[in-house]
Formats: C-alpha cells, structure tokens, sequence
C-alpha cells in the first residue's frame, strides 16, 4: 500500500500539462524574378499627321532646298531612337523596359525584370482534444492456469479520473470457494 501511494503522489509531482490545441507555422519564401524578355511590337494604329501644317516640310522649286529636306527627313526616318524607362514594382524591385524605334515603328522591346516578391505560407494545424471527462467501468474475467484450467471467476469496477488514473476494486471467487478482494493503481506512461 506504501508503494502505491508512493507511485500516486510521484505521478501527481509530475503532472501531466495538455500540449496547446493550435499549432501556427508560418514560412516566408521569395520568389525571385530577374529575367531579359525581348519582344517584336506590332502598331495597332497609325495616325496621319498633316505634313503642310509643318513650314519645315513644305514643297520647294529649289532642288537644294527640297534635296535638304529629303536628305533630312530621310535622316529622321533612318535614326534610331532609343527610349529608356524604369518602372518599379512598389518596394520589391523594378522592372527596366529599353524601347528602340526606326523607320518610324517599334522595332526592339528589352525588359529586364528585378523584383522579389515574398510568398507567405501559413500552415495551421488545429487539434481539438476531448474534453478531459469522468468515467466509471464495471467488467468481470476468468481465472485460470496451465495444469487444471479454469479456476475461478472476478468481477471489478473501475474509475478513470479526469487525469487518466485508474483506481481498481475487485472481487475473485475460486473453485473451491475461496473468495478474494483486491485494489489497484494504474497511471498513464508519457
């Protein structure tokens, strides 16, 4: 009896805390983008522009004067015009788009894209235990050994506590009408 009360208070000291029902894991990735698109740009719409409204342009008797103006429209319709922006991506980066324009078209896109952009993945895992409860047991076995067989008879109840210790009592009959009584401690193992 000592040593099952020793054992009681032992496992009572230890006490047996619930783990929390809410496990929250959070794991931020960046996804990285940092790449070179090239693209050939189709007009989809052309606008006429009245060439007599420029004085620049206007038609002249003169062969030098009307070679000149050939000779610097030409220029301007040959030149290659190169526009550079930079456009950023709110505080993750920036995307770099390098146009250039000949013979009056968009002949060459560039971007360069540099940005990170950050993937929040939260996983949770909720574990709802039962309520720790209360429970009474009312059962019965055989008795028995290797050289004769059976040998008597038990009936017992037992309690679990909300702490999941189990206390025993019970009661055996033998064959020959010996009646015995019992009790018991049992607790969990971790």
């Amino acid at each position: 009896m000592i040593a099952l009360f020793y054992a009681y208070t032992k496992h009572m000291e230890a006490g047996e805390p619930r783990p929390n029902d809410t496990l929250v894991v959070h794991d931020t990735s960046w996804i990285k983008h940092d790449s070179i698109i090239v693209k050939t740009k189709i007009a989809y719409k052309e606008v006429i522009v009245n060439v007599m409204s420029k004085p620049e342009m206007l038609p002249d008797t003169n062969y030098d004067n009307l070679k000149r103006q050939y000779m610097a429209l030409l220029q301007l319709y040959m030149n290659k015009v190169i526009y550079s922006d930079t456009i950023r991506v709110g505080n993750y980066g920036y995307i770099a788009v390098l146009d250039t324009i000949n013979e009056n078209k968009l002949k060459y896109r560039r971007t360069r894209e540099n940005y990170e952009i950050p993937v929040v993945k939260e996983t949770k895992t909720i574990t709802k235990y039962a309520p720790p409860t209360r429970n009474l047991y009312v059962g019965g076995g055989v008795l028995a050994n290797n050289t004769v067989g059976l040998r008597g008879a038990e009936l017992g109840i037992m309690y679990k506590t909300k702490k999941d210790q189990l206390y025993n009592v019970k009661a055996s009959v033998n064959v020959d009408g010996t009646l015995l009584y019992g009790v018991g401690y049992y607790y969990k193992i971790k």
